[in-house]
């Protein structure tokens, strides 16, 4: 006749299982985060600009296109101004009247970097990826 004998573990084996599962999922994480911050390239074809909290789309008739390179003048030359360049599907700042001139210092925005923006706090400019 067969006989049902079911096998308990030792305790030592028993903690080198738990010990091998825990590694393999911290290894697991580990794999999945380096997959997903180095691998898979974020797709970052639109910027958006704000001025004083409301999205600004288009500056003198021109669409603020990533596709479409130019230099904007955002504001007014005369009190307050931004110039943002966009060249080669990026955009940086290159000039302002604000005078500590960090929006300038920025220079490019990072496609590869979460959150990376271009802020001048003096004209409550912010530009960042969509």
């Amino acid at each position: 006749m067969p006989t049902n004998k079911k096998e308990k573990l030792s305790g030592s084996q028993n903690k080198k299982l738990e010990t091998f599962a825990t590694l393999a999922l911290i290894v697991f994480a580990l794999i999945s985060y380096l997959i997903s911050t180095f691998l898979i390239k974020k797709d970052r074809r639109n910027i958006s600009v704000f001025v004083n909290g409301v999205q600004i789309t288009e500056v003198n008739g021109n669409k603020l296109d990533l596709n479409l390179p130019g230099t904007y003048t955002i504001g007014d030359p005369n009190t307050e101004y931004n110039v943002i360049e966009i060249n080669d599907h990026r955009v940086r700042c290159i000039d302002a009247n604000c005078p500590d001139k960090i929006c300038v210092s920025h220079g490019y925005l990072n496609p590869d970097i979460d959150n990376d923006i271009i802020v001048c706090a003096p004209h409550k400019l912010l530009i960042q990826y969509q």
